[in-house]
């Protein structure tokens, strides 16, 4: 993981990244408006479309370093969250110190300081979810903020005050995520202590 990403992305680099790559001159100059909004060195907003992209072909520079260059066989990363997969520990704390020090001279980026290495024996922590060679688990911050959201809505529902549709909107989001885990016991679990679900999907 990054440390700040969206933050930390040089405005210069990445338009010579994204210039690499174009040849309509009008795209070229379209993109660097988009780039160059401001007066900041660095930096790009959250949550634009443009941002996503600019961001997940930054870090393409990554990818491809770490494939072609270290030659790492498992590797994936969504956004600025990235996992690899080695066979000793020693093997991690180089290739953790290679890539620290190709993002600090290619892209002016430092890891968080949480990016760690672990046995596999433990899961890796990854999209939300904790994975583990025979099964997916939920993060546990997940599933504590669920159970407190239940019992919550449980509350402001007894009170006649519980936004229906919010509640639905975010009780499908949790689901649709849960249930691609090991999560039925849990997922039954906190079914059976909602009061209200007459309006909710299982």
């Amino acid at each position: 993981m990054i440390h700040k990403y969206f933050y930390s992305i040089d405005k210069k680099i990445l338009f010579q990244i994204l210039k690499r790559n174009m040849r309509d001159k009008e795209l070229i100059e379209f993109t660097k408006l988009l780039i160059f909004d401001d007066d900041e060195p660095k930096g790009i907003p959250i949550g634009n479309y443009t941002s996503q992209y600019f961001a997940n072909i930054y870090l393409n520079e990554l990818d491809h370093y770490v494939k072609e260059n270290l030659r790492v066989k498992y590797y994936i990363r969504h956004m600025d969250d990235f996992i690899l997969m080695v066979k000793t520990k020693e093997e991690a704390i180089q290739l953790k110190k290679r890539i620290e020090e190709f993002l600090w001279e290619k892209l002016q980026l430092v890891l968080n300081e949480k990016s760690r290495y672990y046995p596999s024996e433990m899961g890796i922590d990854f999209c939300g979810y904790r994975i583990f060679e025979t099964h997916l688990l939920l993060r546990k911050r997940s599933k504590t903020k669920m159970k407190k959201n239940i019992k919550k809505w449980n509350c402001f529902y007894l009170q006649e005050t519980l936004n229906i549709k919010k509640v639905v909107q975010r009780w499908n989001s949790w689901y649709g995520h849960a249930m691609h885990a090991n999560t039925y016991n849990l997922i039954t679990k906190y079914w059976n202590k909602i009061y209200f679900k007459q309006f909710l999907k299982k």
